[in-house]
């Protein structure tokens, strides 16, 4: 249905009155109206110059001046706002609210902006969302969601990102698959993809990075069923003193341990307890005496070694290895000698880290 409008006597005056002056005819000049053919297909126009180019395009909806100037086979789209969908030719299903909203869209379907100026210079990107003034004004790629004053501004040909925040991805243009989470999130990246920036600015070109928070500002981390060292639990104990380890001797750790957590108890100098199922970490580092002769060591659970054997290759250097391994409640753990006897050298020579990474 064609909307009409009647003029309050004061602005009829008003309008005599400038009349009166002269206004030019370019002045007084109007857009034309979308003709009445066309507006009973479920149509709907008002504004000077809203959908008056359409044809066959039917459910369409322009408020304000050239919404939806040159639709004319488009269905299903709404434009509110100068030129809201200007350009929209064939395009089907677009929603744009606000001046200039997916003004370049063409061709483009299924997208949403809400805001002056969101996704303008979309020409055919597909199923974009853009919340807030200037969200994907460059666009042309598909995909992306952006909320908030000015995010993802420059992207062109990025796809399926998503920033939320004021800024959020602002300077990203082609890469993809990037989240930017919060004020200032990911204003650093350009074209790097696979990131996600929560709290972080990010940096340029990188990928495949997640940046939790800023370093200069947040100093702890607390998830649930992790403390703040970001382990479920950890031991840390070392041996002093020259000792001669023979074969299948395990190494000793004679100092009183560090620990954060039950999941890890130390039984005597040679044995460490598992007190919980889950993924443990063990790291060794053995210092040997200039004399000692080339044996190796092992860790081994309950018995039974685990991970690489670590050989030493030359007398007085140092042996050292890591190996992850799941492990259940009551499982033991020690770093056993093997092939020769080790010779450990004098003062501190012997540490252990044992973790509980799950």
């Amino acid at each position: 249905m064609k909307t009409k409008t009647t003029t309050p006597l004061p602005l009829i005056a008003l309008g005599l009155t400038l009349a009166c002056f002269g206004l030019s005819p370019k002045v007084q000049a109007q857009e034309p109206d979308a003709p009445d053919s066309i507006l009973t297909f479920g149509n709907t126009s008002f504004g000077d110059g809203a959908l008056v180019s359409l044809t066959t395009g039917v459910w369409d909806t322009a408020l304000g001046f050239e919404a939806l100037n040159h639709n004319t086979t488009g269905h299903s789209n709404t434009g509110t706002g100068l030129r809201a969908l200007f350009s929209n030719i064939n395009g089907n299903l677009n929603t744009g609210h606000g001046v200039h909203a997916l003004r370049g869209n063409v061709n483009g379907l299924f997208n949403s902006a809400h805001g002056a100026y969101t996704l303008s210079n979309n020409v055919s990107g597909l199923r974009n969302t853009a919340t807030g003034y200037g969200v994907l004004w460059g666009n042309t790629a598909n995909d992306n969601t952006g909320e908030g004053f000015g995010a993802l501004f420059k992207n062109t040909t990025g796809f399926c990102n998503t920033a939320i925040g004021f800024s959020a991805l602002i300077n990203n243009r082609t890469g993809a698959n990037n989240i930017a989470v919060g004020c200032n999130a990911g204003i650093e990246a350009t074209t790097g993809s696979n990131n996600i920036y929560i709290g972080n600015i990010g940096v340029a070109d990188e990928s495949n990075t997640i940046r939790i928070g800023d370093p200069a500002i947040h100093q702890n981390v607390f998830l649930g069923g992790i403390p703040a060292g970001g382990l479920a639990a950890i031991l840390f104990d070392f041996n002093n003193g020259a000792i001669n380890i023979g074969v299948g001797g395990p190494v000793p750790f004679n100092q009183a341990p560090l620990i954060v957590g039950t999941a890890i108890s130390k039984t005597n100098d040679t044995t460490f307890t598992l007190n919980a199922d889950g993924v443990y970490r063990v790291s060794y580092t053995l210092r040997t005496a200039l004399l000692s002769l080339l044996g190796s060591a092992q860790v081994q659970v309950n018995g039974s070694g685990v991970g690489p054997t670590a050989a030493l290759i030359l007398a007085g250097s140092p042996l050292s290895d890591q190996v992850t391994f799941p492990a259940n409640a009551g499982d033991t753990v020690q770093v056993v000698v093997g092939g020769a006897a080790l010779t450990l050298a004098t003062g501190d020579n012997a540490t252990i880290n044992i973790d509980k990474i799950q």
